[in-house]
Order: C-alpha cells, then structure tokens, then sequence
C-alpha cells in the first residue's frame, strides 16, 4: 500500500505539500505490518523517530509532513481496514488554538487560559472544541503530548 501526493497511490494525502509524491510504503510481512520511507524529501517519522523501514505497533504515530496517522492493530479477523486511524491534522490549527493548546500543556485550567489570552472560560472551551475536531485529541492528557511532540512547549 503506497501512500504519497501522487493519485497513484493507495492512500493519498494531497492536500500537504511536505508530503511527497511517492513518500511511504505499507508491506505485510512475516504476519506484521511494515512502514518503510521511499527516499521521501521531508522523511518519515514513527513516534518521533525518522525511519528507514520500521514494524508497525498498536498506537505508533506516523507522521508524513504536518500529517499523523495512529496505526491501530485490530483483532477483528473479518476487518477490511489496514488498520491506520483517522490522521490528525495539527497544520490546520490556528494561531489561537495553538496558544490554548500551548498553555494547556503547561498546566493551566480553562479559567487560567482565559485570564491569560483576555477571552472568556467558554471561549476556551470552544478551542478545545475545534482542536478535537482537527486533531481527534480530547483529553488534556493527549493534547499535552501533543504539544510536546509539535514543540509547542519546551
């Protein structure tokens, strides 16, 4: 399974110029799945690390560009999917989202982000809501990590 900019390939993630043509590769082998890089310009990441090729676990983050996709391993013998989740779009948050995610990430509550950014608890809120919606991450647990691995915070 080729995944790339490309229309040629088997999953297409056209909408993210750091992406290349031809940048990855899924292969079933030897009952796994592996992720290998196809010499892409910008490289492929898996947890953070830039990989050549790499087994695919329950849970690695596989970042293309500004694109993560989670491998999700199913149990499910009758499951049709090659089992990579919903991808998450940190690229798309804006400047504000951004700004609660970071002071999230530090350990402040709604109520202390608002004071911060002068906007109102519910505002917040309203954030938060719009980056689930780009990044599938709900829990301050999730975007904290989040933060983290896109160097929001320190």
């Amino acid at each position: 399974m080729t995944i790339g900019r490309d229309q040629a390939n088997d999953l297409v993630l056209d909408d993210d110029t750091k992406v290349s043509r031809s940048h990855a590769e899924l292969q079933f082998r030897d009952g796994q799945w592996l992720l290998l890089d196809l010499d892409s310009r910008n490289g492929t990441t898996v947890n953070m690390r830039r990989i050549g090729q790499h087994p695919l676990r329950d849970g690695d983050r596989i970042q293309l560009g500004g694109i993560i996709l989670v491998y999700l391993a199913s149990d499910d013998p009758n499951a049709t999917d090659v089992g990579i989740g919903v991808r998450r779009r940190v690229s798309e948050l804006s400047a504000r989202e951004r700004q609660v995610v970071m002071l999230l990430a530090q350990g402040l509550t709604d109520r202390e982000i608002g004071e911060q950014l002068f906007i109102s608890v519910s505002t917040v809120r309203s954030h938060l809501d719009r980056v689930a919606e780009k990044t599938g991450f709900r829990r301050r647990a999730e975007l904290t990590r989040l933060a983290v691995e896109f160097g929001f915070v320190d």
